[in-house]
């Protein structure tokens, strides 16, 4: 006689095909789109208005370490930009 106690019930015992755009967002170059529009916008400014070629470089290594952090977190960015910007009402 066989214990039926680790054996998964019939409804469980199926999988489904799950689209992988349900689980994870959209990302552009890794990056969500609005801290890589921040990113382009900061970097064509420092480089045609105020000719600071040397921050191409520093935009690549920025562009890395935003990358590094989404891969771990994919909404953390957003979340950052959010109380960054949200007004403290404390009363």
């Amino acid at each position: 006689m066989q214990d039926n106690k680790n054996k998964p019930s019939d409804l469980t015992a199926f999988s489904i095909p799950v689209r992988r755009s349900i689980i994870h967002r959209d990302l552009w170059l890794g990056l969500p789109f609005i801290p890589l529009i921040a990113l382009v916008f900061i970097t064509i400014i420092m480089v045609l208005s105020f000719r600071q070629i040397a921050f191409l470089p520093i935009s690549v290594l920025l562009w890395f370490i935003l990358r590094g952090i989404t891969k771990k977190d994919e909404w953390l960015l957003d979340i950052i930009l959010s109380s960054l910007f949200q007004p403290d009402n404390l009363r």
